[in-house]
């Protein structure tokens, strides 16, 4: 996290506005929160065409062209791989975010915003009721749909733990990981988070 933010401040120039077209990852974690910790507002999509209006972008290899076309000035490309390994070919003004962020410092030092911005759907993430900090939220929602952004920061404010779906068996998952909660999967026994009406 403060790798990023230290990215973000000393090579992009601290941008207003940080957009994320990003899959469920660990790495979308970290760079919502270094987003936040700079004092932007971070913008979390499902579709290149939304990133428009940031200065800076963090995207999946994919959709790195489609970032440029939305008129990001700065684009960062991921893997997608579990350890984060470089993105391998790019188009010329596309960065690799494995190959940039490990020469940035290990401690973020920067002013501390007052209250972090996240948007998704073109608003205000809100947290969730009902999490505590011993919760393990199950959940297979993406960042970029405003209830998956509301899973997010709803986790990370409470302190619970996530624990990721992207496919399987939501059944055996659930019972391997001891998971107390669900969001956008069902899991017989177990309560499952929604948005306030």
């Amino acid at each position: 996290m403060a790798k990023s933010a230290n990215l973000l401040v000393d090579a992009l120039g601290r941008p207003d506005r940080v957009g994320l077209l990003l899959p469920l990852h660990w790495q979308t974690v970290a760079l919502l929160l270094a987003g936040a910790a700079t004092g932007a507002t971070v913008v979390l999509v499902e579709d290149a065409g939304d990133l428009a209006g940031c200065g800076a972008a963090f995207v999946a290899a994919q959709d790195a062209e489609a970032a440029l076309d939305a008129g990001v000035d700065d684009v960062l490309a991921l893997s997608g791989h579990p350890l984060g390994a470089p993105a391998g070919d790019l188009p010329g003004s596309v960065l690799d975010y494995a190959r940039e962020v490990p020469s940035y410092a290990d401690h973020y030092g920067g002013p501390r915003p007052a209250a972090p911005v996240v948007e998704a759907g073109g608003r205000p993430v809100r947290l969730l009721d009902g999490v505590g900090r011993g919760d393990r939220l199950l959940t297979s929602l993406v960042p970029g749909d405003p209830l998956g952004a509301s899973v997010l920061l709803t986790a990370l404010a409470a302190g619970a733990s996530l624990v990721l779906l992207r496919e399987g068996d939501a059944a055996a998952v659930a019972a391997a990981e001891r998971v107390t909660l669900t969001a956008g999967v069902d899991v017989a026994g177990l309560r499952r988070l929604a948005p306030k009406p």
